[in-house]
């Protein structure tokens, strides 16, 4: 049994971020992404705010986890099993200057990966432990918290992302119980 390193995928606070994402449908486009609510959501068009120089990040995440288009196709090779449905974002002011990115929403069924031993305050992971016995052949992981949608990767699935130069996130070190 090889094992390797996982790491969470966190929003890097330096990163721009949309400030109003109104064509965002909570109901369509919910925090947490099940099963049920990805077969509601078709590929759709929303409309963002921002404040000062937009940069398009290569993931976001509110109002959920959603991967920029240069990133889906290496999602899907990391995780086959990865679903998508298409987010075309358009600027709210000066949509016909500003950019126009396409968006995906992943769905990948929760895995039961979080150890116990993990310190969760109101939700939120402030010292994330997963299980190695569920991480056996994955390379991503999505798991939920009360309050936190979590992404991991492992390490040869970070490495491969990192290649790639992206904007927007970060990876921090996630413990494994063995």
């Amino acid at each position: 049994m090889i094992q390797t390193e996982w790491f969470l995928i966190k929003k890097d606070p330096d990163a721009p971020s949309i400030v109003d994402a109104a064509g965002f449908n909570r109901k369509n486009y919910p925090y947490f992404t099940n099963a049920e609510t990805f077969s509601k959501v078709d590929d759709g068009v929303a409309y963002y705010g921002y404040s000062g120089n937009f940069l398009e990040c290569d993931i976001l995440f509110e109002p959920t986890f959603l991967i920029h288009d240069n990133l889906q196709s290496l999602f899907k090779f990391i995780e086959p099993e990865l679903e998508f449905k298409g987010v075309q974002l358009y600027a709210a002011q000066n949509p016909k200057t500003l950019a126009t990115p396409l968006y995906w929403l992943p769905y990948l069924e929760f895995t039961d990966a979080i150890s116990e031993s993990s310190e969760i305050i109101q939700g939120k992971p402030i010292k994330l432990i997963l299980k190695a016995e569920m991480l056996q052949e994955k390379r991503l992981i999505h798991c939920k918290l009360p309050a936190a949608d979590i992404w991991a990767l492992s390490l040869e699935a970070a490495e491969c992302l990192l290649r790639r130069q992206p904007l927007g996130f970060l990876l921090e070190k996630i413990f494994i119980q063995k």
